[in-house]
């Protein structure tokens, strides 16, 4: 009785959340601790700061992400990456798709954070692939000098970035309408002890 309890549990937790198992096209957003993420996050004033896109290479998961240049990562070490081990998965569409990452593989990180360039940050990465590969606009970009720029005048001077520059944050792709939460760090964690309860 308690292994029916537990099994219906584990499919209305699946149902609610509309969770499966992570493919391409997914979004996974986290928040991480360096030099590259640190001026998103003060110009969004939301601690998400790093996002990359789930690819599959060889029947398993990577996620395409910037890095010092455009790299995959395993997604589950992707995962570690993140403050204290946490993330959120999105999706867009429950359609399948297909990304031609290899076009962007070892493109060089764009400190500038200029658009348009061959040359990407995190969140620029993610934007470009939906609209130009997959004709979807997660968000509209915005000019720097809409942000949070209060104490890093400075800071934009030096790696001469304008205030006119159109940018795009991981903050504003994780709002963006088109996208639906369909797992986080604890509903993993919830599915995990679940399951272990049911194999008792």
């Amino acid at each position: 009785m308690k292994n029916i309890y537990y099994a219906l549990l584990l499919l209305l937790c699946i149902g609610c959340n509309n969770i499966d198992k992570p493919r391409e096209g997914d979004i996974i957003f986290q928040t991480v601790n360096n030099e590259r993420t640190a001026l998103l996050e003060h110009l969004s004033e939301s601690p998400i700061n790093h996002c990359g896109i789930v690819i599959m290479r060889d029947s398993s998961l990577y996620v395409l992400h910037v890095d010092q240049t455009v790299t995959l990562t395993p997604l589950h070490t992707f995962m570690r990456h993140g403050e204290k081990g946490e993330y959120t998965l999105m999706r867009a569409t429950n359609n399948p798709v297909k990304i031609d990452y290899k076009k962007y593989m070892l493109a060089n990180y764009d400190r500038q954070l200029r658009m348009g360039n061959n040359r990407y940050y995190n969140a620029e990465l993610v934007y470009d692939i939906f609209k130009n590969d997959l004709g979807i606009e997660l968000c509209q970009p915005r000019p720097v000098c809409e942000y949070h720029i209060d104490g890093i005048v400075e800071i934009l001077q030096r790696c001469q970035i304008r205030p006119d520059q159109a940018i795009v944050t991981p903050a504003d792709i994780y709002k963006s309408e088109k996208l639906k939460v369909y797992k986080t760090q604890e509903q993993a964690n919830k599915e995990k002890k679940i399951k272990m309860k049911q194999n008792r």
